[in-house]
Order: C-alpha cells, then structure tokens, then sequence
C-alpha cells in the first residue's frame, strides 16, 4: 500500500505518466462530442418555438431546424469516427497494434453505434413527418413518434456522455 501512497502522491511521477499528445488526441473526441450535445439541446428547443412562432418566422425556424437535423446526422457520424481515429493514434503513442482499441471493450463505446441507430431512426421520422405534413396528410403521429424519440435520445446522451466521462478517466 505504500507504494501506492508514493506513486499517487509524487508529482513528478504523475507530470512523466502524462502524455501531452495522447492527452489531447483523446480530448478530440470529448469535445467535438459536448458540442454536438449542445447543438442537439439546442434542436429539441424547436418543440417549444413550434407553439409560438407563427408565419414566415416559424417557416423560417422549421427549415433552420430541418437542416440542422441533417447537420446532427454527419457531426455523429463525424463524432464516432474521430472517437476511431483518437483510439488508432492511442494505440500508435502506446506502442500497440493500430487496431488494438478499435473494438469497443465497454459501454460508452457500444452505446455510441446505438446513439448513432437512434440518431437514424429520428431523421426519418423527421422527414416523414414533413412528407406527410407536406401532402396534406395527418402527421400527429409521426410528430409525436419524432419527439418520443429526443426525449429517449436525450436520456442516452447523458448516460452516454457521464460513461464516457469515466471511461476518459480510465485511459488518461
């Protein structure tokens, strides 16, 4: 155990352990992932502004919101392959085969391709839900199917991201 105490506490020990490359190439994909979170918080706003906005001002806000949608779609898609290519180059700095850390070996990783699922099934249901609107048909449902889904997105992203937190903990 004391040994423990002394490595923990020797700061030297800790400053020669942090890797300043490695540190920050694992940062990449935290980050570009809390602003694609944000954006994603900033998207479900559009249920409140849909009951307020009227006229050209909430045609203006639904195609803003349609096209930041598709947006979402490629900044996951981008999200997820830099969370690869931050694993590559950690396996390159830690002298290890490049595809060492590609298989996800915990649940922040798997959760992602199940983020990235949803995260299709949700622009669908988006545009199906402008399809329908557009052809004059009922859309109610596909709206609220629309919602249901946010809602259940939301819920994964902040599971997702508080594991993914801890997993960054685990591999600095």
């Amino acid at each position: 155990m004391q040994g423990v105490r002394a490595r923990t506490q020797d700061t030297a020990a800790l400053a020669e352990s942090v890797d300043p490359l490695r540190t920050t190439i694992l940062l990449l994909h935290p980050i570009a992932a809390i602003a694609l979170i944000w954006v994603f918080v900033r998207q479900r706003r559009w249920r409140e502004q849909s009951n307020l906005l009227r006229g050209d001002k909430r045609k203006q806000a639904l195609a803003d919101h349609e096209a930041t949608g598709e947006w979402m779609l490629r900044g996951t898609i981008g999200v997820i392959g830099l969370a690869f290519v931050a694993q590559i180059a950690r396996a390159s700095i830690d002298g290890a085969e490049w595809n060492k850390y590609i298989i996800p070996d915990h649940f922040h990783g798997w959760v992602g391709f199940l983020g990235l699922f949803l995260m299709l099934i949700l622009r669908n249901h988006g545009r199906t839900t402008r399809n329908l609107k557009e052809s004059g048909k009922s859309f109610v449902r596909s709206k609220q199917t629309h919602g249901k889904i946010s809602d259940l997105m939301l819920m994964l992203v902040i599971i997702h991201a508080f594991l993914g937190f801890l997993y960054l903990l685990s591999i600095l």
